[in-house]
């Protein structure tokens, strides 16, 4: 059964309490803890019934949630901070000797939160209580960004991989020692308690770490032919980790005969290659001549590899080319004037900043009811296609359009695109002055219809400035299939919507002015490292996307919690309406 804060006995007023900064985030949560957190809100966490041991009111619950994330300790710091720390006391009405609560209640909360999908209610009821005091309009300007949170796993190789991901299917299939007699000596070696967690081998040979993959390789396989063997009887937990283990062979393991160097450009001829063969007797030995087709690290890195047994859903995220880490994403969305976050999400770390945005906008409109007219936003944000979704919520994108990379040659926005000439058909215009209307039709790299526009080869052969549009005599290719043909230029599914954006950036009064406009963009960065430096959500406390969104969204209600704490100390007529708006 829920206890609720109001069954519990007043606690008498403390002596020790006139210690405490009035101004401190303690003494404010201890006088805002009455009207902060409802415990109705949390009711259908628990069993509507007078039998069994009244819970811990959850309430106090959240609020210790809160200044566990804002002190970033643990949760068994946190339950010696209960029993030890005066600022705590304070802030959560507990006596001198009174010892709060056990950290594993902070661990089962949790886990019901996210059972029962309330992880956001504090989050939502502070944003909604501010809207509805007046301190952010419905339609609001608002800003956008992201920053990385490293994992709290740790990137293994893939040989630890596949050990890992072996284990942990014969251990959902509930082998054990008691079962030892049903696994082969090799499977068994993955569960025994006695067996090192790493074979001792000679880790710099490569012949003995080719006979090691072979070996994992081939146990995965065995482990995997266990649960087909069991096709009725197979649990969840046991499917999720079979489809895990395949998936981190498919992703770094590869076999048969390897696959030849790339080569750019023309493929060689059938008679030089056979000119330039040596004879049967001249080979030179290799895997594929000897027979060997067993497994072997693949070349490259899959695009949604697996890092991590423990947390599957960490990913490798790029800042740049040089700077990379192994975790999340999360994003923020603040508005300016009041400088509170009204949206905040996890993400897969290796996942364009561009696709998170209309998900979030449409979160926030569904669950706070706000829907920004603008979003200030760097260049991540502001992709053609973002800007076309965001447009049908009613939401224009303030971005600063990425420059194209290629120096060496003309690049597309130095071409002049009239979608409206040729009857709507549209025209490109190149930099000498050349018009063409000859398209046809392609597909981009989202399988979407696109135009793709051509000069006439015999038109750019003869041009004077062939080479920086077309590059050499053979093209940009170093060995060319065919010659190359008259320039192409390839449309965007949403052109309209990028020449829009191009044209209001287009001139240098045009980029001072967006500049300008984008200058509250500071306000978004500071809190970003406000939460991610200060309260500690630069780095995941738990395994998984889901609990990692959970860490950023109660992180996002403390902060929200501090600025209207700030807000409202001299503002008494806002101060009274942020109480009655929480209270009702």
């Amino acid at each position: 059964m829920m206890r609720r804060r109001g069954d519990l006995p007043p606690t008498p007023p403390q002596p020790w309490s006139e210690l405490i900064p009035a101004d401190s985030f303690y003494a404010r949560i201890a006088k805002w803890r009455d009207v902060l957190v409802n415990d109705e809100d949390y009711a259908s966490l628990y069993k509507d019934s007078p039998k069994g041991r009244p819970s811990i009111p959850p309430s106090m619950v959240v609020l210790a949630m809160l200044l566990e994330y804002h002190d970033d300790c643990s949760d068994f710091e946190a339950e010696q901070r209960m029993r030890f720390d005066l600022r705590w006391k304070h802030a959560l009405g507990l006596g001198l000797e009174d010892g709060g609560f056990d950290a594993t209640v902070l661990c089962r909360f949790r886990r019901k939160l996210l059972d029962r999908g309330l992880e956001r209610s504090l989050f939502e009821r502070l944003v909604g209580a501010a809207r509805e005091a007046g301190l952010i309009a419905k339609d609001a300007t608002q800003l956008l960004d992201s920053s990385h949170i490293l994992g709290a796993a740790g990137a293994r190789d893939t040989y630890t991989l596949i050990r890992g991901a072996v284990r942990k299917l014969l251990r959902s299939l509930g082998y054990a020692p008691t079962r030892r007699a049903e696994l082969g000596d090799r499977l068994w070696w993955y569960i025994d308690p006695a067996a090192p967690e790493k074979p001792e081998i000679d880790w710099s040979g490569p012949e003995e770490r080719a006979a090691h993959l072979k070996g994992i390789v081939s146990d995965a396989r065995e482990a995997l032919s266990l649960v087909e063997g069991a096709e009725g009887s197979v649990s969840p937990a046991s499917s999720e980790a079979a489809a895990l283990l395949e998936k981190i062979v498919s992703d770094d393991v590869e076999e048969g005969p390897p696959p030849p160097p790339k080569r750019k450009g023309r493929p060689p001829n059938k008679k030089d290659e056979q000119a330039e063969r040596p004879a049967s007797g001249e080979r030179d030995a290799s895997p594929a001549d000897n027979g060997d087709n067993g497994p072997r690290l693949r070349r490259g890195v899959a695009k949604d590899r697996v890092l991590s047994v423990v947390d599957p859903g960490m990913r490798v995220g790029h800042k740049s080319k040089r700077q990379a880490w192994a975790g999340y994403k999360v994003h923020i969305v603040e508005e300016p004037e009041s400088e509170l976050i009204t949206e905040v999400g996890a993400r897969p770390a290796n996942e364009y900043d561009a696709d998170a945005a209309p998900d979030l906008l449409r979160r926030q409109k569904e669950s706070v009811g706000l829907r920004p007219k603008e979003l200030l936003c760097d260049g991540a944000y502001g992709s053609a296609d973002v800007r076309a979704e965001l447009k049908k919520l009613g939401v224009e994108v303030v971005a600063k359009l990425r420059p194209l990379t290629d120096s060496k040659h003309f690049r597309k926005d130095e071409f002049s695109v009239d979608l409206r000439a040729n009857g709507g058909e549209g025209s490109v215009t190149c930099p000498v002055g050349v018009t063409t209307t000859d398209f046809r039709m392609a597909r981009d790299g989202h399988y979407r219809p696109v135009k793709l526009f051509r000069f006439p080869r015999e038109v750019c052969g003869g041009c004077d400035l062939k080479e920086l549009c077309l590059g050499g005599p053979g093209g940009r290719a170093k060995n060319p299939v065919r010659l190359p043909p008259g320039r192409q230029v390839q449309m965007h599914y949403h052109e309209e919507v990028l020449q829009r954006a191009r044209a209001e950036q287009r001139t240098a009064e045009q980029k001072k002015a967006l500049r300008e406009r984008l200058r509250p963009r500071a306000k978004v960065e500071r809190k970003i490292s406000e939460v991610l430096r200060l309260h500690g959500l630069r780095r995941g406390r738990y395994f998984g996307e889901q609990k990692t969104d959970l860490q950023a969204v109660m992180t996002a209600s403390m902060v929200n919690a501090k600025r209207l704490f700030t807000l409202s100390e001299d503002d008494d007529k806002l101060a009274k309406a942020l109480r009655e708006e929480l209270a009702a």
